[in-house]
């Protein structure tokens, strides 16, 4: 905007000393002719004339050209910030929750009876883990084992999961339309979910196992019982995690 209004007060200045020049020869104009002769004087005023005008369209089209580019460059920040404000109007769905996700299950089996079948095989899924972190928490807080506190933890990132790959097969729900058009479907990436989904439920429930063995060594031993088949079992959950996230 500046280099705009520094480009404007040029041409301004070039116009009014091409105005000025013009009309100080116009005032020397007796004394010229009689110095130069009439043709000289005239072509010497002609060609200040045509000096000025020249110089103020030339700071006149420079001046057009840096009101163009500002304008170009005000026009795509606008964009840029509709744009923006576009992105940030989208309503965000945290399909890492398992609340979410089971209402997102369940509207799409109410909307889609074709469906239903599958979404009941995802909503078990969900069913299931509920019942392992239930368990987890009793077998936790009746031997008041908060050191296994960690494997609450590890439940809880398997949790959420199967909520991100639920969200897969939610994707695929949408592919499919209001019509229910199952053909569109990707029946194997559905299957390799719900595949993956089952994996990290069976170590779910073996942890559950190594846990409840291991606190009953622990009881027993005055808790000098070795853990490591649990964090064993905690990596092999982890890992399987991030196979999936890079699979």
């Amino acid at each position: 905007m500046s280099s705009i209004r520094g480009k404007a007060i040029r041409t301004a200045v070039i116009a009014a000393a091409s105005v000025a020049g013009i009309g100080a020869l116009s005032a020397l104009s007796g004394p010229l002719i009689i110095a130069l002769g009439v043709r000289a004087a005239s072509v010497l005023t002609t060609a200040v004339g045509v000096l000025g005008g020249g110089l103020f369209l030339l700071s006149s089209a420079d001046l057009v050209r840096g009101a163009a580019k500002q304008y170009r460059i005000a026009s795509d920040e606008k964009k840029t910030q509709m744009l923006s404000v576009e992105a940030d109007d989208i309503p965000q769905e945290d399909m890492t929750s398992p609340e979410a996700t089971r209402e997102r299950l369940n509207m799409i089996k109410s909307s889609s009876p074709r469906l239903a079948g599958l979404m009941d095989s995802c909503l078990a899924q969900l069913d299931r883990m509920d019942e392992l972190q239930r368990r987890q928490q009793e077998l936790l807080s009746l031997n008041q084992a908060a050191y296994l506190k960690d494997t609450v933890g590890t439940l809880n990132t398997v949790e959420r999961e199967i909520c991100l790959n639920l969200r897969g097969v939610v994707n695929q729900c949408i592919i499919a339309g209001d019509g229910a058009d199952v053909s569109r479907i990707d029946t194997k990436k559905v299957d390799d979910i719900l595949t993956q989904n089952k994996q990290l439920l069976d170590q779910s429930k073996e942890l559950l196992v190594v846990s409840a063995d291991w606190i009953d060594k622990y009881n027993s031993q005055e808790g000098g019982a070795d853990r490591s088949l649990l964090d064993n079992w905690i990596k092999v959950i982890h890992d399987t995690i991030h196979g999936i996230e890079n699979s």
